[in-house]
């Protein structure tokens, strides 16, 4: 009996120390999964290329949740439904954002609303324009297929010099976007996944973000990559 009273005080002790550490954190998750029921919602963060729960939520018939955190710095975050299908999504935060999402459990991380502080938001826009560059990728690559298909070689080679064309003017979309937002985080988040291979880029890039974004957590990752480049690792 003694023994059971001794784990009951450590849970609470355990859930007191949460609570505590919750309301004083300094990021705010919190939305809706519309038609979640039951389950459990994870926020994650990313250590050592890997994703650890920070934080979770059992769920029970409440769609509504919010989290209070604690980070030190922007980054990208999951939050994850493992219990559906594609049931990741990912944002960046900042400290002293608030994270707004807004999805359905059956659809839960392939097409959410999600708004927060300013990296969250000019992710959203690039995100847009990402989709909109892969949509006409695809629909030049099936007619330059169907053309080829039919031995149509003339408008083939045609379609293919778009779909070229839409490359370069995909990669100078990115690069502006990063320049515009040289002052944010979210502009080395882009670089390290949009020019990993071009160090040439990379070093041009890193060379017009603001000191302050140069020693965020991406900045250093940046010029991490690029040190390890110069030196032929």
């Amino acid at each position: 009996m003694l023994k059971k009273i001794l784990i009951i005080i450590i849970a609470l002790a355990s859930f007191a120390a949460c609570s505590t550490k919750n309301e004083n954190g300094n990021l705010i998750i919190k939305g809706t999964v519309k038609g979640l029921r039951l389950g459990t919602l994870h926020v994650k963060q990313f250590q050592n290329d890997s994703l650890v729960s920070i934080d979770s939520l059992m769920v029970d018939g409440n769609e509504h949740f919010e989290f209070h955190t604690q980070i030190d710095e922007p980054q990208i975050m999951a939050l994850e439904l493992p219990q559906v299908n594609n049931g990741r999504l990912l944002f960046f935060a900042a400290p002293n954002d608030t994270i707004n999402i807004f999805a359905y459990v059956e659809s839960f991380g392939i097409d959410p609303i999600v708004k927060g502080g300013v990296n969250q938001n000019r992710k959203n826009e690039f995100d847009q324009m990402m989709r909109q560059f892969s949509n006409k990728e695809m629909d030049l690559f099936k007619a330059k297929f169907d053309a080829a298909k039919q031995h149509m070689l003339k408008e083939a080679d045609s379609l293919g010099q778009k779909l070229e064309n839409l490359k370069i003017k995909r990669q100078l979309y990115t690069l502006n976007f990063i320049f515009r937002n040289k002052d944010y985080a979210i502009a080395p988040y882009v670089a390290l996944n949009q020019f990993y291979n071009n160090k040439k880029a990379l070093d041009t890039i890193y060379k017009t973000l603001t000191p302050a974004v140069q020693q965020s957590g991406y900045g250093k990752q940046l010029k991490k990559l690029l040190q390890n480049s110069s030196n032929g690792n």
